[in-house]
């Protein structure tokens, strides 16, 4: 492992309704709500497309919480098809985090499958939620960013302008767009091999 791998903790917590095998979607929400404090962004995958997801609607109730979404043109979001949903709480992350220190926050939901809690946090575990059964795991996590696209349709340059000398419209676009931060979680295979298991987001949507 590189000096950029640093020592972690993955700790996964089942997410359980009061009655029935698997949590619906709206009892999902007022766990993640209460439990993540609010702060969340996300990626709700429905029957009509991707959704990227940029908290809780602050009209809604805690008990009933509603998505907040990006728009897609021509589409509208309804959260009975969603089949998918991961909301993380954004992390900045230090270059040496103290032992203990959260790492990455998610909470997934599958519909029909069930709803995890996920934690990882640098060298031991985070204290589970109340009423969840966490399983801890020990490895090592990286920090990896992608550039985030950013459409001509949502870009607040005029559509009328030119790029500038050398550079392409996408290039301009991409100049403005922040990076989403996210972190790898590795383990060692059984013969030496490490692979990566686990991806968390951290960022925000730009």
């Amino acid at each position: 492992m590189t000096d950029k791998n640093q020592k972690a903790m993955l700790t996964r917590s089942s997410i359980r309704p009061v009655s029935g095998d698997t949590p619906c979607l709206d009892v999902f929400l007022a766990y993640a709500r209460t439990h993540s404090g609010g702060d969340v962004q996300g990626l709700a995958f429905a029957t009509n497309g991707t959704w990227t997801v940029l908290g809780f609607d602050k009209g809604s109730s805690a008990e009933k919480p509603k998505l907040s979404v990006t728009p897609i043109d021509g589409r509208e979001f309804d959260p009975t098809n969603v089949f998918e949903l991961r909301l993380w709480v954004p992390v900045k992350l230090p270059d040496e985090p103290a032992g203990g220190a959260v790492l990455a926050h998610e909470y997934r939901w599958v519909n029909g499958v069930g709803a995890v809690e996920l934690t990882l946090t640098a060298a031991r575990p985070e204290a589970p939620s109340k009423d969840t059964e966490p399983a801890s795991v020990s490895g090592w996590f990286h920090k990896v960013s992608y550039l985030q696209h950013k459409s001509a349709a949502s870009s607040d340059r005029d559509s009328t302008s030119e790029p500038t000398s050398g550079q392409t419209e996408q290039d301009e676009q991409h100049a403005d767009a922040k990076p989403m931060t996210a972190v790898e979680f590795i383990q060692e295979e059984k013969y030496g091999n490490t692979v990566v298991v686990e991806q968390l987001f951290t960022g925000k949507w730009s």
